[in-house]
């Protein structure tokens, strides 16, 4: 076979793979079967913690406080700004890593603490006069939604930064770490990833003040 042939024929099946390959797939909502855009709603289902997607006709029907079996999550990010944690109460939580999230589940009545790591996401025991010490230095926590919102904190290397996040937000965060982590130490790949994730987060996010009590 000549070098011209097998160009032709390496071409040929270069054609053909297009054919054969299977488009991507397309997510719908996961209640009706209706094709989702790539930005859409999330509900969660506060027993199993399983996230669910959604159109917005499915997801308008569990937006109130009734009790449902799923609950609507907020998009809504809040930057707060002067948040209260100093090195001592948070080296009293026992994190491994500059990174977690909290919730309150309306399940168990607590709040739990999460952390990304490898594996997905890890709980932590987290003492209830901690978390009753930090809500405290920073009141807006008590209006935190129990199940679909959380506070986020960015403790990594010099970074500072606390957030009231939707759910699936803390949880993408986590996928993120899981698709990107390589080694022992994470490697360079996911140390940017989180960066970059974090400076996204900022940019979306509307600043929410902390007021405290004197």
């Amino acid at each position: 076979m000549s070098i011209r042939t097998q160009h032709a024929a390496v071409r040929g099946l270069a054609s053909l793979r297009k054919f054969v390959q299977k488009p991507p797939p397309v997510e719908i909502c996961e209640l009706c079967a209706a094709r989702l855009s790539e930005e859409h709603q999330h509900l969660i289902d506060p027993q199993s913690r399983r996230i669910l997607c959604a159109c917005d006709p499915c997801a308008i029907l569990f937006s109130g406080n009734g009790q449902t079996q799923y609950r609507r999550v907020s998009r809504d990010v809040r930057y707060l700004d002067d948040f209260r944690l100093d090195d001592a109460l948070w080296n009293s939580l026992m994190i491994p890593i500059g990174l977690v999230f909290f919730y309150k589940s309306s399940v168990s009545g607590q709040v739990a603490a999460l952390y990304p790591s490898p594996a997905g996401a890890t709980e932590s025991a987290l003492d209830a006069d901690f978390w009753e010490e930090i809500v405290d230095l920073n009141p807006v926590l008590g209006s935190m939604q129990a199940d679909t919102e959380a506070l986020l904190v960015n403790r990594v290397k010099h970074e500072r930064e606390y957030y009231l996040a939707p759910i699936d937000e803390c949880y993408r965060l986590t996928g993120l770490i899981r698709q990107h982590w390589s080694g022992f130490s994470g490697g360079s790949e996911v140390w940017e990833a989180i960066s970059t994730y974090f400076a996204g987060l900022k940019q979306r996010s509307r600043p929410a003040r902390i007021k405290t009590y004197a």
